[in-house]
């Protein structure tokens, strides 16, 4: 963290240094002046989000009534053995068991990433595998089997052991309660956001039209 401070030090001081155009130092404002205002709306939008409570009623509503979206996709235990020659992983597919998959794996498998060797026995939603593997899985209907066809992958082929898996599956009020409430504050956030734009430019229409009618009473 230090170090990094250092660095942009020196980097800024360089920066500093260094000669600009009058069009690359209006650039540089400009930017700057952008960031400036967005920090500023984001501050006040967030300020909108943080003292706006939420009832647990307004969330039940919106669960209640889009109950279809919150939903828990299948999951699946499964287990691989990576082989990168064709010839070779069908031979190995012949031979491959539930009984000996360990057996094979162990003196077959090619993987070279040790976390993706050694597979823990957890449930892994279906949407977080290569949709190689999570198509040949929707094909199979039985579970603690041997899938039956090789899956390639960019690299290789997969011989796969699908374990167990469990159906997607509707998710209750409150294992839905923190995304519909996540959901809810970044709306309005962008509301809050939009808002504080649009009360901020009739601010300025009101200022001008003020100022236009005292010219208008001087004269």
């Amino acid at each position: 963290m230090e170090d990094d401070k250092v660095l942009h030090n020196i980097l800024l001081k360089k920066a500093k240094e260094a000669e600009y155009s009058s069009f690359e130092i209006e650039q540089i404002n400009l930017q700057t002046e952008t960031l400036f205002i967005r920090y500023f709306l984001e501050r006040e939008a967030a300020k909108v989000v943080e003292g706006t409570k939420i009832e647990d009623e307004v969330l039940k509503k919106i669960y209640d009534e889009n109950k279809e979206f919150y939903t828990f996709p299948e999951k699946v235990k499964l287990d691989t053995i990576f082989i990168r020659e064709q010839d070779k992983a069908e031979k190995l597919l012949k031979e491959v068991t539930v009984a000996n998959f360990n057996e094979i794996k162990e003196k077959n498998d090619e993987k070279t990433d040790v976390t993706q060797k050694n597979v823990d026995d957890n449930f892994i939603f279906i949407t977080n595998i290569h949709p190689a593997i999570a198509e040949e899985i929707f094909n199979e209907n039985k579970k603690d089997v041997i899938l039956a066809n090789l899956v390639p992958v960019q690299e290789g082929f997969h011989i796969v052991y699908l374990k167990d898996k469990e159906d997607k599956r509707q998710a209750t009020f409150e294992e839905a309660k923190e995304t519909i409430l996540n959901d809810v504050k970044r709306n309005l956030f962008g509301q809050a956001y939009n808002q504080l734009i649009a009360d901020i430019a009739n601010e300025k229409v009101t200022l001008e039209t003020n100022e236009t009618k005292e010219e208008n009473q001087e004269k």
